[in-house]
């Protein structure tokens, strides 16, 4: 009687423990398909953008450090070149969002740096009114590959068309915390992008875009892109890359990369650019969907002028840092072992002043 109850005690267990044998087969077979799927989906669109013609009006909203504003743009894309858009007309502005001015700083501070930043914003709305601008590709490869890693997808239909296309949306939404999610959503058709929402890391909509109006006919874009050819004059890149030894020879000095780095960051690329006559030499990091951007230049005395418009002066490791606000985030600058750094981007404040903090300390050690 023992042992026939032993034996169907194991083979219940065993059946048992199959079973779950198979379930967690099941699911690690399931995941990496799906997650596969959905990138797929990514290259897919990506793919498109490069290689679909399309001519479209769209309304483009961005938030900076002065509110929300809303232009309409003119778009068009050739097969097998570059997108270009023109804003032909501002559709409206509201109120900066709550917490998102450094009360900090004292009103005449704000006062100048708001008629600054106005007289910016005027300047770039009628250089793009007056302009073709050359839209960049959605995502190199290299950064569909860090999606992968820092980001869950997630691919389904969407519950309305838009500009009378059916449409699915692709949510990429970020597995650590404090970094942002976007959704796009693209034509059902040919995987061309019809809207994207950017949301900020509390999950409030900071910028996006949407078509009300879009084409595919490939004699409609024949006869547009005719029409614009002329009118479109692309202005090549102003920065190109470089290798660290050339950053060198231009800095004069060793380039300083940062020890630390927000999770799923990577260095992108390595430039040189010339502004105002100076030298400039930037690093470009991303973790596929966000980016911060670290600039060096060989450090020069600085009138007292330029000092007071750096910003809200705090320490750092023991260095004094200039901390000011750069659209819907913090922008630092100091200077240390030379060099004159400013680093800017969509990461949290923490998150920046982390990565300050490991180059002033590499700085002190050379």
């Amino acid at each position: 009687m023992r042992i026939h109850t032993y034996l169907m005690l194991h083979k219940n267990r065993r059946a048992k423990g199959n079973l779950i044998g198979s379930t967690v087969l099941a699911l690690l077979l399931w995941v990496p398909s799906t997650l596969f799927a959905d990138i797929s989906t990514l290259e897919r669109i990506v793919e498109a953008e490069r290689k679909i013609g399309y001519v479209g009006i769209r309304l483009r909203t961005f938030t900076s450090s002065r509110g929300v504003r809303t232009f309409e743009e003119y778009v068009i894309h050739t097969p097998k070149d570059a997108a270009y858009r023109k804003v032909i007309s501002v559709v409206g502005e509201r109120q900066p969002l709550a917490g998102q001015r450094n009360r900090d700083e004292n009103r005449r501070d704000n006062r100048r740096r708001d008629r600054d930043e106005n007289n910016r914003d005027n300047r770039r709305r009628d250089r793009e009114r007056e302009n073709w601008r050359q839209m960049r590709s959605l995502f190199s490869e290299k950064e569909i590959k860090l999606i992968a890693q820092n980001y869950n997808l997630e691919h389904r239909p969407a519950d309305e068309k838009i500009a009378n296309h059916e449409a699915d949306i692709l949510t990429i939404s970020p597995k650590f915390d404090g970094k942002p999610t976007k959704r796009i959503f693209f034509a059902r058709e040919n995987g061309i992008i019809l809207r994207v929402e950017d949301l900020d890391a509390e999950g409030i909509l900071r910028d996006m875009f949407v078509y009300t109006r879009i084409s595919f006919d490939p004699e409609t874009i024949h006869n547009k892109w005719k029409a614009l050819e002329k009118e479109i004059k692309p202005q090549p890149r102003r920065s190109r890359s470089v290798p660290i030894a050339e950053a060198e020879k231009i800095l004069k000095t060793k380039l300083l990369q940062p020890d630390h780095l927000p999770p799923g960051f990577q260095l992108k690329d390595i430039r040189s650019l010339k502004n105002r006559g100076r030298d400039l030499i930037f690093l470009e990091y991303t973790d596929g969907l966000v980016n911060f951007t670290l600039f060096e230049e060989e450090d020069r005395p600085r009138r007292q002028g330029d000092r007071e418009r750096e910003g809200t002066q705090i320490e750092i490791g023991g260095t004094t840092v200039y901390q000011h606000k750069f659209g819907s985030t913090d922008a630092f600058r100091w200077s240390g072992a030379k060099i004159r750094f400013s680093l800017v981007g969509a990461v949290p404040t923490t998150e920046m002043q982390k990565i300050v903090e490991s180059i002033i300390h590499k700085t002190k050690k050379k």
